[in-house]
This record gives C-alpha cells, structure tokens and sequence, in this order.
C-alpha cells in the first residue's frame, strides 16, 4: 500500500521540478511540426533542417536547408506564428538556404530624433532604429523612394525628418521642390526656407512646378551629353534636388472628378514618370508618399523605376503589395512611425520622430553657424586682399 502511495507523490513531486526551458531552435522545429511543413517521402515526412547556429550580442541566426518542394513562401505564412511561437520580432532571407534571424532586443515605441542622426557632407539620412542598429539610407546609391501607410502613422513626419536630415547634412547644396497635396497644410510653413524652391498645393500648382523641373531635367540632359557625363555622382557636382510628393493620390486622374484636373493630373504622373526614370543619374531625387497606397494612385512609371520602399501600418494586404511588391505591412503593430525599409530585403524599423518646433530650432542654429562661417570666410579673404594689397604696394 506504501508502495501505491508513493507513486503519486513521485508524479506530483516531478511535476514541480522546473523543466528546462525550450530554445528558440527547438520552438521553431516544433511549429514546423506542428503546422505541417514538410513533404512527405514515401512513409516519411522530411522537414526543414537546422544546419547552422550563430549567436552573437545582436542576433542569433538559425540557417535551414529545405526539402525540395518547399519554396522560401512558407515562410510569408509562418513569420506571424513563429513570432507569436517565441515571443521575439525575426526577420527571413533565401538564397539557397533559409535565414531566420531572432533579435535580442525588441524596437523602441517610439524614438525620437537627435544631433547624433545627422551626417554631414552625405546623402545619408536616418531611416529608423532597428534591433541591430540605426540604419541608414544614402540617396547616392539609391536615388528614389516609394512610401506609404495610414494616415496618423508617421509618413508625413517621416518626410519631415529625411527634409531635416538632408538640409543638415547638405546645407549649401541641396534644393527641394514639394508638391504639398494636402493643401499645403504640412510644408508651406517652409516655404520661406533659401533651399525650398517651390511648394505647390494642388494639381494645377504641381502640373506648374513639374513643367518646371521637366524643362530643368532636359537642360541638365544636355549639358550631361556635351560634357559625357553618364552619372552625377561621378563628377564634381555638389547639388542634387529632390523633389518630395506628399499625398500623391491627388495626382492621380481616376480619383479625380473634374474634367481640366484630370488633365493636369495626368501631366504630372506622366512628369514624375519622367524623373522616376532618367532624373537619378542627373541629380534628381523623387521621394513619393501615399496614404491611399493602390495602383492607380502611384504611377506605374514611377514604381517601377525605384527601388526603395517603405511601408507603414496598412490595413489590407493589397496595400503592402502596391508599396512592396509583398505583404507584410498590414501585419505592422499599430504604432506610429513603425515601419518596412526594403532595398535588397525588408527589414522592420521605428523611425524618429520630430516636430515642426524641432525642425525650425535646429535650421536656425544652422544657419546662425552658416553665417558665422561665411563671416569668418569673407573676413580671412578680406585680410588675404589686404596683405596682397600691401605686397604689391611695396617697392
């Protein structure tokens, strides 16, 4: 009888012996399992294998080899329950053999923009914070960029701070042109800026200043030829003119109802065509924003001639596809400034925040230290004209 007694105990006491906890390897092999990933081989069923593990203070990468039948889009299917299996954010590649990469630090909230983002004397501007570090994006690799997202979840701010970045970074040799296409509510208060060239508020503005930069684009076409130049970032000039368009839905013709704005409308997708297409190489960088992200608000010309994107939350999955060529952006958690940057591969990011009070108190100390420089400049070359005078007035 002591003996039938004790086993119950030996349960209950192995029942509270802590059990080890399970990997994240041994975690993803179990959802593999679970959810039926494999191809079956006569009585066997073959499964993703584990061939390599690195861990270092960033990440820790897990590499598979998969079976042949199984293609790289399980993974579109299995990234949501594999984060919700672990409990951490991961990112996936293919080439030949699956990456998943499992962060040790999760993303900020919210992050907001500082001093430290800002790198002078480069087209780089700070696209967001990311579990390996902040990553950058330079606009002399990548000349143009696609953004979209919901409305109230960080785009325009987002435009505000690459603005930020770029008039920092380049103060004497940057110019913007923006099509304001909501209202101008956002960007006319920097208007006044020396770099701000135009501001244009509605389609009949924007069919104006595009006429512009299209002229402007053609002259600098053939100065490129009668000099050979192929690619501006292989001379000697300074200046690149980005031309930033917020809301460009409104540019769009099926949206529009009144008969003369569809055809400004269609001037204007067919001009940023234009620059979307041969403007990178001459110095043109188009950045266009939708928070209506469907195919007929951005132009097939200019989607298909830039590379890089950034998604923020969208709703449906026709969205992400319109801004990424993929989903994933409408499984984005509903923060703010939450983000996809996809060049060669999508990678999650929260991008900073800043306010327009920021923004004007940081140009204002930049053009204080501008105006200082240029003091110091004229009054060296002032002493230099004066001892050159002395030079030449001596015997």
């Amino acid at each position: 009888m002591i003996e039938w007694l004790a086993l119950p105990a030996l349960i209950t006491g192995a029942a509270l012996i802590p059990k080890k906890k399970m990997d994240e390897a041994k975690k993803i092999d179990e959802i593999f399992k679970n959810r039926g990933v494999c191809i079956r081989k006569g009585d066997n069923l073959i499964y993703p294998k584990l061939i390599e593990k690195h861990n270092n203070d960033d990440k820790l990468t897990l590499i598979y080899s998969l079976p042949l039948g199984i293609g790289s889009d399980i993974m579109e299917k299995a990234e949501k329950i594999i984060e919700d299996g672990i409990n951490r954010k991961i990112e996936w590649e293919f080439d030949g053999v699956l990456k998943i990469y499992i962060y040790h630090h999760n993303l900020p909230e919210k992050w907001n923009y500082s001093n430290d983002l800002i790198h002078k004397d480069t087209w780089e501007v700070p696209i967001g914070k990311h579990p390996a570090g902040t990553i950058f994006h330079d606009f002399d690799k990548y000349p143009h960029m696609l953004t979209g997202g919901t409305t109230r979840f960080g785009k325009t701010v987002f435009l505000k701070g690459m603005l930020n970045s770029l008039m920092m970074n380049q103060f004497e040799d940057v110019e913007f042109y923006i099509l304001d296409l909501k209202a101008g509510l956002e960007f006319y208060k920097y208007k006044s800026l020396p770099q701000v060239k135009e501001v244009a508020c509605d389609v009949y503005e924007a069919a104006e200043v595009l006429n512009q930069i299209v002229e402007d684009l053609k002259q600098r076409e053939m100065e490129f030829r009668i000099n050979g130049y192929t690619n501006i970032v292989d001379t000697n000039i300074k200046k690149r003119t980005f031309v930033i368009v917020d809301e460009g839905a409104e540019l769009s013709p099926d949206l529009l109802a009144n008969k003369q704005a569809k055809q400004y409308a269609h001037f204007c997708q067919a001009a940023l065509g234009e620059i979307a297409r041969i403007g990178g190489g001459l110095g043109y960088r188009l950045i266009f924003a939708t928070q209506y992200p469907t195919k007929v608000a951005v132009p097939m010309q200019v989607k298909m001639n830039i590379v890089t994107r950034i998604a923020f939350t969208i709703p449906e999955q026709l969205g992400s596809r319109v801004i990424l060529d993929e989903p994933g952006a409408e499984n984005l958690p509903a923060l703010p400034g939450r983000a996809i940057y996809k060049v060669e591969k999508k990678r999650i990011v929260q991008v900073p925040y800043i306010t327009d009070k920021q923004m004007f108190k940081m140009m204002e100390e930049k053009y204080n230290e501008s105006r200082t420089s240029r003091d110091i400049v004229n009054d060296n070359r002032q002493d230099e004209s004066d001892n050159h005078k002395t030079i030449n007035e001596g015997p």
